[in-house]
């Protein structure tokens, strides 16, 4: 009996202390909002920090529960001492190998571990990074939605789509497929509802070296595929407050040598999470890996609350190391004129995008929310952008970017899917 009791009290202390470290981790995620919004100044971009001072945005700040640097896929961390110093850019800002001056046949994990500041192509390389980055959790399928939010009128509708994409170099498996094409990279966005837009689909063709990216997008109405022109890609995509070049790891999904590059500066800045801890991924029938959202919530603020409609309560908020990037577009038609972008320094993924009009003039901003992914047995890493949320200051709209309904990397997805044939189909 003495034993029972003493057994049971041993099992009450661990019970107390396992809710004491529960309690003392949520005690640490600090509450900023506008009575104490200078916690967060100089980590924020200013259109950033005046929600959080007006009390459009509250935020949760701390720290995470693990290291991100830990949990990326084990070829991107081998690549971080095996690629240093490897590979440079042509004056098309095109990768090539420094030994031979020609165009790698295959790149592992990230091209350019070791950017120094004082370099004059360091601004290109960071975003070549943020390509490789997503590349490297190899083929993609998720399911995203589109949902619009105006701040008087709250949700107003989604649109759905499915997502797929396909590298040739970043992930590991990726060095032995078939290329005959000599692509670095192709994706397809496909809308399956509502129904008056299904159908509707765009697919890029991004090429090793210099040659430009190919655009084509299919049209229900005419039951054909077209081709689009790269100017494009800064247009209102499927009438969204976002723009097709606004996805990307960093922030920005179009051809580097469109755009000038600048690191304008460095230091920290706060980064969005879904959480303090790992995301679970887990491997289906076919082999894939998938995230396992399910105990997860990602809370819109609801009506009553002080914050504007569009920003997720549930967010976690932790300081990293960033670049601060200037983007300037060459194409005189392009939308958008000077961007700046915040990337993380280690990670390689973007969390903060500040969009100007062609005159100079402040647009949007857009903020993207991460998680990163690790199986049971801790072998297994991957990462993904699993929210993208833009709001238009002028209109005071918004656009939120779900891509937590199904996100699948390491997808078994046929090549062939990418011709036009294969694109067509797809898309009847």
């Amino acid at each position: 009996m003495k034993v029972s009791r003493r057994l049971g009290m041993v099992f009450l202390s661990m019970l107390l202390m396992l809710s004491l470290a529960v309690f003392v981790s949520a005690a640490e995620l600090q509450r900023i909002d506008r009575t104490n919004w200078e916690t967060v100044k100089g980590l924020l971009p200013d259109s950033a920090l005046k929600w959080v001072q007006s009390g459009d945005m509250v935020l949760k700040y701390g720290a995470l529960d693990y290291d991100p640097n830990e949990v990326l896929p084990t070829w991107v961390m081998e690549s971080k001492k095996e690629n240093v110093g490897k590979y440079k850019l042509t004056a098309k800002k095109a990768i090539v190998e420094v030994s031979t001056g020609k165009a790698p046949k295959f790149i592992k994990g990230i091209p350019f571990p070791d950017i120094k500041i004082g370099d004059p192509d360091a601004a290109d390389k960071v975003m070549w990074n943020t390509f490789y980055m997503r590349d490297a959790n190899g083929p993609i399928r998720a399911k995203v939605e589109f949902r619009f939010i105006g701040r008087k009128t709250g949700y107003e509708r989604s649109i759905f789509l499915d997502w797929y994409s396909k590298p040739f170099g970043g992930y590991q498996e990726a060095e032995n497929w078939p290329n005959k094409d000599d692509f670095e990279s192709v994706n397809q966005v496909v809308v399956t509802s509502p129904f008056d837009m299904a159908g509707t689909a765009q697919m890029t063709w991004r090429y090793r070296g210099e040659k430009e990216d190919m655009l084509n997008g299919y049209v229900p109405a005419i039951r054909r595929v077209r081709r689009l022109t790269p100017a494009g890609r800064s247009d209102a995509m499927f009438g969204s407050d976002f723009a097709r070049d606004d996805a990307g790891y960093g922030l920005y999904d179009g051809a580097i040598a469109t755009f000038k590059w600048k690191i304008i500066g460095e230091g920290e800045a706060i980064g969005g999470f879904r959480g303090t801890k790992l995301e679970s991924v887990k491997k289906n029938k076919d082999g894939e890996w998938e995230f396992d959202f399910r105990l997860a919530q990602q809370d819109f603020a609801k009506k009553g609350d002080s914050s504007a409609p569009w920003f997720i309560d549930s967010t976690i908020w932790t300081k990293r190391p960033v670049w601060i990037i200037e983007g300037i577009p060459k194409d005189p038609y392009y939308n958008y004129g000077r961007q700046i972008m915040y990337v993380d320094k280690e990670l390689n993924i973007g969390y903060w995008k500040v969009i100007y009009d062609r005159t100079g003039k402040y647009w949007k901003t857009l903020q993207m929310m991460w998680g990163m992914g690790q199986d049971a047995q801790k072998t297994v890493n991957w990462n993904a952008a699993l929210r993208y949320i833009i709001i238009d200051e002028r209109s005071q709209h918004a656009t939120a970017v779900d891509v937590s309904h199904q996100y699948i990397t390491g997808a078994k997805i046929d090549s062939n899917q990418f011709s036009l044939a294969g694109f067509t189909t797809l898309c009847k």
